[in-house]
């Protein structure tokens, strides 16, 4: 083989190992977390105050019928302890089931009640949430991070760097929000006479009144 044949078969070898010798990876850039304490973020929310106002004053409603109607069951138990032993048993069976009957009438309101005081809540509280959830994904973006922890919720985090605690930048974020729009309470959520919570009162057998 001639000196330049050897020549060209050498520097076709080495053009054959470079094109086949995979290039070197682009190193990913760093992702960024920091993270945030939801219980400070909610409790200095906007319009968290006022939402709270507005729950305790419907629910001071709700209590004073439910005290009303506690009262009364208390007044009907009371009676029937005096009366039932001088009763026929006929009459006293009678006069128990009775009240057993209006017991079960008063459980039955109580777990609706309860289950509308529940809707009441989350339907003030949920605008309340919803802003902020929106301030936390401006704040992420923002702030070019890849995700973002919550201490406030039994989170594992043992040891952290405190310059990575975004909540004051979320509750600055919710101040230029503004407070949402409280909910304005259904016709359904009005307490009425007959909306007590009978919490409790026993339900097997008329013997007294606990609360």
């Amino acid at each position: 083989m001639s000196t330049i044949l050897r020549a060209l078969v050498g520097a076709a070898t080495v053009l054959a190992v470079g094109a086949a010798a995979p290039l070197p990876a682009q190193s990913a850039p760093p992702q960024r977390f920091a993270y945030v304490d939801t219980r400070l973020i909610l409790d200095q929310a906007p319009g968290r105050a006022e939402a709270e106002a507005q729950l305790q004053k419907e629910g001071v409603v709700w209590e004073a019928e439910i005290k009303k109607m506690q009262d009364q069951m208390t007044a009907i138990i009371t009676e029937f302890q005096k009366t039932s032993a001088a009763m026929l048993p006929a009459a006293r069976d009678k006069r128990t089931k009775e009240i057993q009957d209006k017991q079960g009438e008063f459980q039955k309101r109580n777990d609706a009640i309860n289950a509308e005081a529940q809707k009441r809540q989350a339907d003030v509280m949920q605008p309340i949430l919803d802003q902020i959830k929106i301030a936390l994904e401006d704040v992420r973006v923002a702030g070019n991070f890849d995700a973002i922890f919550d201490v406030g919720q039994n989170a594992t985090i043992v040891a952290v760097n405190k310059n990575l605690n975004l909540s004051d930048r979320v509750i600055a974020r919710l101040r230029v929000l503004g407070a949402p729009v409280i909910a304005t309470p259904s016709k359904s959520a009005v307490p009425t006479p007959s909306a007590a919570k009978p919490s409790g009162m026993p339900v097997n057998s008329p013997t007294g009144v606990g609360r």
